[in-house]
């Protein structure tokens, strides 16, 4: 028998077998022995609803399961545009799907993901897809426990890793390229310019950082690592860094890794303010790749971070785990090799 290729409806299915659509509903919904049903005539709906390709709408599936429809995107803000190309990723996914993404931020604040996390229950969405925050695990477990779909992207809260699905960047073989590349260029007093932050993503970028460094025999002495609280103003961070940098009884280093762009690009506009020369004095390199960081009068040098890839995969995880085709934890990597250098290498 041929098999339909357009999706169909519990109604369809159940005119085909010529049963009830209660019957049909239930054994779709996965409540077929707890209604009375056969196994055989469970098998039977789920065998016929394969071939005529069943695809339940999302508002269907909301009210059968009092969910909301939505899926919550909670991110750390719109700055730089990340949190917009991640939610480009998403869209790409979902657009297709029906379910409408629900977009808040954080700001790395806790009370402030606390109230967004709670709303996200209180909606009864779908699912979460979010960066979290080191300070809301019990939240997050709360979630977890739920049975509700969660994605972490970007980073990981430790203790949760085998409770709760991620998407991550592992840009550990471009690190190593950019420190190779400044190695060359004779820079070996290479400062790190990071946050006070727990997140696995963020200690393993950290960690290949140094590994980087030792494999050319150098170390980063405590005065060249600055990792001040993420829950002040970027501008703030850079400046506490820079003053700790080039006051250090080190000496001054010639070059800067930050953490991503986000403090790259201010740390560029406040290098020039002191009238350090990039490059000629401290070169500059990041990791993101925003679209300012390309700006030709800009020239940040950066290791892009596939942002909008790493979106569409935390939406086709997170639709897996609410269609129950698979279960948490789910662990998706992508991985960066390259970097690009501009006019701060």
């Amino acid at each position: 028998m041929k098999k339909i290729n357009r999706p169909s409806s519990g109604v369809e299915v159940a005119r085909r077998l010529g049963l009830s659509h209660a019957t049909v509903s239930y054994a779709l919904n996965g409540k077929g022995e707890e209604k009375g049903l056969t196994p055989a005539t469970i098998q039977r709906v789920l065998a016929e609803a394969k071939r005529m390709n069943y695809s339940p709408m999302p508002f269907a599936r909301s009210l059968v399961n009092r969910r909301s429809g939505m899926v919550s995107v909670i991110l750390p803000n719109f700055k730089n545009e990340w949190a917009e190309m991640v939610v480009e990723g998403l869209e790409q996914v979902m657009d297709a799907t029906g379910f409408s993404p629900f977009v808040a931020i954080h700001k790395f604040d806790e009370q402030r993901n606390r109230r967004e996390l709670l709303s996200f229950l209180k909606r009864r969405d779908n699912g979460l897809i979010t960066l979290p925050t080191m300070n809301c695990t019990d939240l997050y477990l709360e979630i977890a426990k739920q049975n509700t779909p969660m994605v972490f992207i970007s980073d990981e809260v430790p203790e949760l890793h085998r409770k709760v699905s991620s998407v991550m960047w592992d840009p550990s073989q471009a690190i190593r390229s950019v420190v190779g590349h400044l190695v060359g260029a004779g820079r070996k007093r290479i400062a790190f310019l990071g946050m006070d932050y727990p997140g696995l993503g963020t200690v393993k970028r950290f960690k290949a950082f140094l590994a980087a460094l030792k494999e050319h025999g150098l170390e980063c002495p405590r005065e060249w690592v600055s990792k001040p609280s993420p829950a002040l103003p970027l501008e703030t961070i850079v400046n506490i860094s820079l003053d700790q940098f080039f006051w250090a009884k080190t000496g001054p280093p010639d070059a800067i890794f930050a953490l991503n762009d986000a403090l790259g690009l201010p740390a560029l506009g406040a290098l020039r303010q002191r009238a350090v020369k990039v490059p000629e004095d401290v070169a500059l390199v990041s990791m993101g790749d925003y679209p300012l960081a390309r700006n030709p009068l800009i020239g940040l040098s950066s290791i892009p971070e596939p942002i909008i890839e790493m979106g569409s995969m935390a939406a086709h995880v997170l639709l897996d785990l609410m269609e129950g085709r698979a279960e948490a934890p789910v662990h998706r990597t992508v991985e960066t090799s390259d970097f690009i250098a501009r006019r701060t290498l």
